[in-house]
């Protein structure tokens, strides 16, 4: 019986290669709305539409009454930012808009950020959660980079009521310490 020699391993990044590859066929031989999106999204700046439904996806991940939606535009930048240098970054979050999109379409009729409802966005947050063929590193990009970018904000501070950092002011020995008015 004739062995097979093997002289070269797939490693990890060979194997993502091949499946960016497999991708781009896919999309060049006309596949699904994703695959098509796929071949579009080299690095670069999001589409308006794209961007908007990000800024309504923040906006219901971290749902605040008191800040308006500059503030999540802001907090939606640093992921733009990403997506101009980093291809894979951009791949992602195409994905996962169009997945968005596409099963708020299904439930209820209107692409994500169209649904003016709140309750019903949260359902299509929620599938995207635990449904399988979800993005789920979508998921984890979007909520690890804007929970950082939207309470990093100086100007968001005084909403919640934080007067910043206290350490170039002396410290909350002197300031604030000892104030229990709440008690």
């Amino acid at each position: 019986m004739k062995t097979l020699k093997r002289t070269r391993r797939l490693s990890r990044r060979g194997f993502l290669k091949g499946s960016a590859a497999t991708a781009a066929v896919v999309a060049a031989t006309g596949g699904s709305a994703f695959a098509q999106e796929l071949r579009m999204s080299e690095p670069g700046k999001l589409k308006p539409e794209e961007v908007r439904t990000l800024v309504v996806f923040t906006r219901d991940l971290f749902p605040h009454d008191r800040l308006d939606d500059s503030y999540y535009a802001r907090a939606v930048k640093a992921l733009e930012d990403e997506s101009t240098k980093d291809g894979n970054t951009r791949q992602t979050l195409v994905f996962g808009i169009n997945w968005l999109n596409e099963t708020a379409k299904r439930m209820e009729g209107a692409p994500f950020a169209e649904i003016k409802e709140e309750p019903k966005r949260v359902a299509v947050i929620e599938r995207l959660r635990v449904h399988q063929s979800a993005p789920v590193d979508f998921w984890d990009k979007v909520y690890n980079t804007t929970i950082v970018s939207l309470y990093n904000q100086p100007e968001v501070w005084p909403k919640f009521g934080y007067e910043g950092p206290s350490s170039a002011k002396g410290g909350y020995l002197h300031r604030g310490f000892n104030d229990i008015d709440w008690l």
